[in-house]
């Protein structure tokens, strides 16, 4: 996901009383609907994401500058975590905003929006995107938004919108991940639609590791919800994050109605495929030429 809600998401039935037919008619109209029918065509040219992805059809490119994030763990400020129905999603406050610079944004800054997780009924096939013919467990989306417009929803429609960095969640082993369980039992906080928890702002350590390696698939995509637009700059790690069965299982507990009869299971959209016609440049930053890094705004 990219948007504000997950395409892809089963569609449940609630039978809750009238008054909740407006949380109903949405969650129907979120479904697996063609992006033609709810964008303008001016807005899609048919590289929508998510996408399938090997190595041998990237193309290797070693002249960006380094890929800079900038205050992600960092303490300080506020942290919020939220059920609306579709995903968990993180948002920070009362702090300065962590960012992203360099790579392929070039002179770009982007902004933290928010970051959210997709998963699915079982732990193999509940990512969006596929690399090398492999499904993972989860896959969290930290959405960034160029620095350049007002805010999310000033850029969501724009070519140079968006920037979404991806990382795959590998459910191995019955042993937690510690820095992940900062969110991933807060999960059980907000089981119901609309329900809110606050999380400790140093609560994205655990993607730390996997951001500084210098390996990272990029390519210009769409959001992977409503409204679909082609704003989104990807950048994909695929060396999995390992976390235990019970951290992901906790996501699938999560109501997706207000009359909760009914669990988020799956929220992934479909893999897209590009017209044949069109080709999709995929490029791996196997390494960077050496610069001088942008002057932290917080500890990295």
């Amino acid at each position: 996901m990219t948007g504000g809600t997950s395409a892809g998401v089963s569609k449940n039935i609630c039978n809750c009383e009238p008054a909740e037919d407006e949380v109903v008619e949405e969650m129907e109209k979120n479904g697996d609907e063609d992006a033609h029918m709810l964008v303008e065509d001016w807005r899609l040219h048919k590289f929508q994401s998510p996408i399938e992805l090997t190595h041998d059809d990237s193309i290797d490119h070693d002249h960006f500058e380094p890929l800079e994030f900038h205050g992600h763990w960092d303490e300080g400020g506020d942290a919020t975590f939220t059920n609306n129905g579709f995903t968990a999603t993180l948002r920070f406050m009362n702090r300065e905003l962590p960012s992203l610079r360099g790579g392929p944004l070039h002179e770009d800054e982007f902004v933290f929006e928010q970051l959210h997780f997709h998963w699915s009924d079982d732990d193999h096939s509940g990512c969006e995107h596929i690399f090398e013919g492999r499904a993972y467990s989860m896959e969290a989306h930290a959405v960034h938004y160029n620095a350049k417009y007002k805010n999310f929803q000033e850029a969501q429609d724009k070519h140079d919108g968006l920037a979404v960095v991806a990382f795959f969640i590998q459910a191995t082993d019955n042993v937690d991940n510690p820095c992940f369980n900062k969110l991933s039992s807060a999960v059980m906080d907000i089981a119901k639609v609309n329900s809110l928890t606050t999380v400790q702002t140093d609560c994205l350590t655990w993607i730390k590791e996997v951001a500084q390696c210098k390996g990272y698939y990029t390519y210009q995509g769409s959001l992977t919800t409503e409204p679909y637009t082609e704003s989104v700059t990807w950048i994909l790690y695929s060396t999995p994050i390992h976390v235990s069965r019970e951290q992901v299982a906790h996501f699938r507990n999560m109501k997706s109605t207000p009359c909760e009869k009914f669990s988020i299971i799956k929220n992934v959209r479909p893999i897209q495929t590009p017209p044949m016609h069109k080709k999709l440049n995929i490029l791996y930053a196997r390494s960077h030429r050496s610069s001088s890094p942008s002057p932290a705004r917080g500890s990295e």
